[in-house]
């Protein structure tokens, strides 16, 4: 549900937010749902601040049921070390609120219980942003460093495993809680519902990467008459899926093909070998493209 625009950044509650936001009222908690929003929206302002003061274009904030996501134009189409410090500005607020909310809890009073509230929602935003599950702040910072080491789509595929993981542990543990106290833990289930569903929408994402990366590299060749270029030298025998694992997002490659003398056998652009790659595979030796 879109409920307007902050700072010219539309804001968008997701359905699971709405729901959890549903159950506290339901619960005769409404007096905290206002505690919870704001500890959301300070998790997510700390991603928006971050991007900005890196250059990028905020689109959009959706807010989750645990936490929220801010989109941001194109950001999945550069460096991994900035994803990693966008994603860790969110739990890294969360962490400071609840250590400031941990102080309050010691010298406060009347307040001791909100503070006390307080201290618990950041403290659950942190740690639940920080599991190394998609679309969560630890899973994108995961990826981004598996994807510094093999395939960006391999990464994304990797972390759904193990969010997928996570999620089984989540019901496992509501299942383990109900038989031991007769309780259900309907957050739990939320969770792990949330995550499976968000898993496979990362995954359609992630399949589409290579070509929106090579399409922004055209339109700046075209846009500028020039793009930041870097060489890589290959001998023949070298595995095309070593080399490619090499290129990142924000330069163009030239890989130079040369023989045991190091003379020059042929030289192939990035997007030779990307053309190329269907028909030869990843495993292919890089002397087959030429």
């Amino acid at each position: 549900m879109r409920v307007g625009k902050v700072a010219g950044i539309q804001i968008i509650l997701n359905n699971w937010f709405l729901l959890i936001i549903s159950l506290f009222v339901v619960a005769g908690m409404s007096g905290k749902v206002l505690i919870v929003f704001s500890a959301v929206i300070f998790h997510e302002l700390a991603h928006v601040f971050m991007a900005r003061s890196l250059g990028y274009k905020v689109k959009e904030v959706e807010v989750l049921p645990f936490g929220a996501i801010a989109r941001i134009d194109r950001l999945s189409e550069k460096s991994a070390s900035s994803e990693i410090v966008i994603a860790a500005a969110g739990p890294f607020i969360s962490l400071a609120l609840a250590a400031v909310s941990y102080v309050g809890i010691l010298k406060a009073g009347l307040w001791q219980d909100f503070y006390r509230f307080y201290f618990d929602v950041n403290a659950m935003l942190a740690g639940f942003n920080l599991l190394p599950a998609l679309p969560l702040d630890g899973g994108r910072i995961v990826r981004a460093l598996l994807a510094q080491k093999q395939d960006y789509q391999k990464a994304t595929a990797t972390v759904i495993t193990i969010g997928k993981m996570i999620s089984v542990v989540l019901l496992v543990s509501v299942v383990v809680t109900y038989w031991l106290d007769k309780t259900i833990n309907i957050t739990m289930i939320v969770a792990a519902v949330f995550l499976c569903v968000a898993a496979k929408a990362e995954q359609k994402l992630a399949g589409f990467r290579t070509m929106r990366v090579m399409a922004r590299k055209k339109a700046a060749l075209s846009a500028n008459g020039l793009l930041p270029t870097s060489h890589f030298t290959a001998v023949p025998n070298a595995v095309v899926g070593d080399i490619i694992r090499l290129f990142g997002p924000e330069q163009y490659y030239i890989v130079l093909v040369v023989d045991d003398n190091f003379r020059l056998c042929g030289t192939l652009t990035e997007t030779q070998v990307w053309e190329e790659l269907p028909a030869r595979g990843l495993k292919a030796k890089i002397k087959e493209f030429l």
